[in-house]
């Protein structure tokens, strides 16, 4: 048990998690967002101040609003796939499906909206001791949302 924290069998999804909102707190370190917004000094407002903080982006696409995307990718890969617990050992089964990044949305200079695109475990099933994930014995399946509010990371719903 003190390997992994669990002991039994179970097996959790992995896949793209998308997360996005209007104009959130981009802060001045690169690929970083805030979960709350601070002052307003500490935000990057414009799109001339966030390619003045974070530098050109990776890639920019127009958009068919007239306006352009801008991404950045950020560091660590996306994950697909599924991870096995048998008995003590996880087991992966995960492919990597592109990178990491932060998409911004530019439009006459404003930024617009912000999405990240990261991976996040969906779902999956247990049986056994499971400490690290719920601290009881038991079985049972758990969904984690599609989409998060920025900043805030999955949460099982039972």
């Amino acid at each position: 048990m003190i390997l992994s924290g669990c002991v039994g069998l179970g097996a959790w999804t992995l896949g793209t998690r998308t997360a996005e909102g209007d104009h959130q707190a981009i802060q001045p370190t690169r690929g970083t967002i805030a979960p709350h917004k601070p002052e307003r000094g500490a935000l990057i407002e414009t799109a001339a101040d966030l390619q003045t903080q974070w530098g050109k982006p990776d890639r920019i696409k127009a958009v068919e609003s007239g306006g352009e995307e801008w991404i950045y990718k950020t560091d660590g890969l996306r994950w697909s796939g599924m991870l096995l617990y048998v008995m003590i050992v996880p087991l992966p089964a995960m492919v990597p499906v592109g990178s990491q990044y932060l998409s911004v949305l530019v439009q006459d200079g404003r930024i617009e909206r912000v999405t990240k695109v990261d991976w996040a475990f969906k779902g999956g099933a247990y049986c056994g001791y499971f400490g690290m994930m719920y601290g009881r014995l038991g079985c049972g399946t758990g969904t984690f949302e599609e989409t998060q509010p920025s900043g805030q990371g999955p949460s099982p719903q039972q």
